[in-house]
């Protein structure tokens, strides 16, 4: 499967650090201490890594600047709290470790059930985009929703070969419900088209 590298330049991880960092400032402004911020991270969502939640923001925006920066398509996720990560329809999710999997979380299915959700792996500026799955496929494996053993927060897990190649991402918003199948998308379904495969 085609996995693409992308590298950001200084300016493109500056201004993602700098969206990072208002996404940290507004996780504080919801909590009593930033002491606590972690441990209500963690227990909503997924274990917060070494250089804790500025590390998990800052990682999140630049892999989704990597995703924008590779479709040619604006970060909206900078503009509000509750955007769309990437262009209209693209959720992205950023993993530091190449066999860490995609998360999605079980309150997304109201809101974002219908995006296509693209994981990327990689950190500091350089990232592989893994691939992709819809929103309506995830919440259709009720077996991928677990903790891995306490291990993790409850999420959908989705396995890396349920993931599409980044060269099928359809261009359609919102997500067609019958393409469920990773290996089989519709005819009718209009795929991005990249002028070069080559991305640095």
């Amino acid at each position: 499967m085609y996995t693409p590298s992308v590298v950001l330049t200084e300016r493109e991880i500056r201004i993602g650090v700098e969206s990072g960092i208002q996404r940290q400032l507004e996780c504080l402004r919801g909590s009593k201490s930033g002491r606590e911020t972690d441990s209500e991270y963690e227990r909503k969502y997924n274990p917060v890594g070494p250089g804790g939640l500025w590390t998990n923001h800052i990682e999140g925006a630049l892999g989704e600047f990597a995703v924008a920066k590779f479709l040619g398509l604006y970060p909206s996720g900078i503009t509000e709290q509750d955007a769309t990560d990437v262009g209209d329809h693209y959720e992205v999710r950023t993993r530091p470790k190449s066999y860490y999997e995609l998360f999605v979380r079980k309150d997304e299915k109201e809101k974002k059930g219908d995006k296509y959700f693209i994981l990327v792996q990689g950190s500091y500026g350089e990232y592989t985009i893994r691939g992709w799955i819809t929103g309506f496929e995830v919440f259709d494996h009720p077996e991928w929703f677990h903790n891995s053993s306490g291990k993790l927060s409850y999420c959908y897990w989705v396995p890396h070969e349920f993931l599409s190649s980044i060269e099928t991402l359809p261009k359609e918003a919102p997500c067609q419900e019958e393409i469920i199948s990773s290996q089989n998308l519709l005819k009718s379904t209009k795929v991005i088209q990249f002028d070069s495969l080559e991305t640095s």
